[in-house]
């Protein structure tokens, strides 16, 4: 319950005095993932805009690997000043059932700073597949002498929706793991693959272009990147839902005043037009949210994507 109350409310040591000095030098923002990827151009799409609003610049740096979790572990074991601070993508709530070990807490070593929204993911099929809806991928899956062949790369090639998916209809599924999404949607494209769940950035272009066919989105309603197709709950699966969501942490007893004011700064860019726009060709959907709020939905999905490699006993050493 204590950790459920740092997150939520950002309580911590008082700092009164750094709190009101704050922010002293740029503030530094570490993305989990390499540059040019949809995490990336979204904490810098926010940090570019910063300075204004803080005095002080917003600098953006990269440390991939280890699906994120080394950027989570920097994080989490920086000083609790306001001056780094992180942007997730939901695979952060996936990593404590996934990893056997983990150097932090995913649940209690962090403070809710700002939540950016969500974005879509798709599942599509090759154009030449012969399944023209969800439905009957479900069925020749199983009807088919062989296991469906899936692929992500997610989180050493993981992806939870799959594992949902096999849950939810009783597949068999064989799973290709991949360095990247757009390598495995090469495969898909050639029809090395029978499907995949993949962020709707990454396959809107291939749905437009006629090289992919999108048969359902995860999010809870439609992404504006591909309006015509139906989300999975729309086709009686809401089970299915599992929509990318990207937010803004600190370290756990970082100063309520530095919190206060991150999320003021990035409310106040999230409202520019430019930047709407910009999110917008993401496919991310702002959710104009509390802090407090943002700390509740983080930790619920925390709980719930954990539990998923759990269930499957899938487990990174």
């Amino acid at each position: 319950m204590q950790r459920r109350i740092l997150l939520a409310a950002g309580l911590g040591l008082p700092f009164a005095a750094q709190a009101q000095a704050w922010p002293e030098r740029p503030v530094t923002l570490v993305v989990g993932y390499g540059a040019g990827g949809a995490t990336d151009i979204i904490a810098r799409t926010f940090a570019e805009r910063m300075q204004p609003l803080l005095s002080q610049p917003m600098v953006v740096q990269n440390q991939p690997g280890a699906g994120g979790t080394i950027a989570s572990d920097r994080v989490a074991k920086a000083a609790p000043d306001g001056h780094t601070i992180m942007l997730i993508a939901n695979a952060h709530a996936v990593a404590p059932g996934l990893y056997a070990r983990l150097p932090y807490d995913t649940a209690g070593d962090f403070a809710a700073v700002f939540f950016a929204g969500n974005s879509a993911n798709a599942l599509v099929v090759p154009v030449a597949s012969p399944d023209r809806d969800l439905a009957a991928l479900v069925a020749r899956g199983k009807a088919a002498a062989r296991p469906l062949q899936t692929g992500s790369a997610a989180l050493a090639g993981w992806q939870p929706a799959h594992q949902i998916m096999k849950e939810a209809f009783g597949l068999t599924l064989e799973h290709v793991p991949y360095r990247s999404g757009p390598q495995g949607q090469a495969d898909l494209i050639a029809g090395r693959l029978d499907f995949m769940v993949s962020n709707v950035l990454e396959v809107a272009e291939h749905v437009r272009g006629g090289r992919l066919r999108a048969l359902a989105v995860t999010s809870p309603t439609r992404s504006p990147m591909l309006p015509e197709v139906p989300t999975v709950a729309e086709l009686g699966v809401a089970a299915l839902q599992s929509d990318s969501w990207f937010g803004f942490l600190a370290p756990r007893n970082t100063p309520p005043a530095a919190l206060e004011r991150l999320h003021a700064a990035f409310t106040q860019v999230a409202a520019v037009p430019e930047v709407q726009a910009r999110l917008d060709t993401l496919g991310l959907i702002p959710k104009p949210t509390g802090r407090e709020e943002w700390g509740r939905f983080y930790l619920a999905e925390v709980e719930r994507w954990s539990a998923v490699p759990r269930r499957a006993n899938i487990r990174i050493e």
